[in-house]
């Protein structure tokens, strides 16, 4: 009953905060960053996260088609084990990238959906708790170079506030689920 309440009022704040103003989609010359939290689908592991893009338009890449570009970084951490007979593998991610994303332009200024590509590095550790390790039992490469997908959009809910949600997959058997928000500026 309790959690109904939350849901229910926490609906009723994100209602109240949406209007009806019609506010700028994605802008050329801006800069969009935020927090992110998701679920990396690698080992179930909440992920903490930050995202930043500058806006460009697609003229000054030489190309004449409608929408823009969007060009910047993702940061990434999460963490998780494995559990085997008698102990478990610890593996923890660092992963830092550059990434590219194209923006669709729309009628509705409140959406911002967009697809882009990610080449990130991710720096992961891993490490066993339990007896000690033997001769058949070796370590798991972990991290390295990784490249990869995504998709997302923006809503609008003040000229310079968003929220925001993304779905990607890449290499290293990666793929997460963020929900974030961003600030224009």
């Amino acid at each position: 009953m309790q959690n109904r309440k939350i849901i229910g009022s926490l609906f009723i704040f994100l209602f109240l905060l949406i209007n009806t103003e019609v506010f700028p989609q994605y802008e050329v010359s801006k800069n969009y960053a935020g927090p992110s939290l998701g679920l990396s689908f690698l080992g179930t592991a909440i992920q903490f996260g930050a995202n930043y893009e500058y806006g460009m338009n697609l003229r000054e890449i030489g190309i004449e088609a409608p929408g823009k570009l969007g060009v910047g970084g993702i940061v990434r951490y999460w963490s998780y084990s494995s559990a085997y007979y008698y102990g478990h593998w610890s593996y923890t991610d660092i992963l830092f990238g550059a990434q590219g994303n194209y923006h669709f332009d729309l009628k509705n200024n409140k959406f911002d959906p967009w697809i882009g590509l990610v080449l990130a590095f991710d720096f992961g550790k891993v490490s066993w708790t339990g007896p000690e390790k033997r001769p058949y039992w070796t370590e798991p490469s972990h991290g390295g170079f990784w490249f990869g997908l995504h998709a997302g959009s923006r809503y609008w809910i003040t000229p310079n506030l968003a929220v925001s949600a993304r779905i990607g997959f890449g290499t290293l058997s990666y793929g997460a689920l963020d929900l974030g928000v961003d600030f224009k500026f």
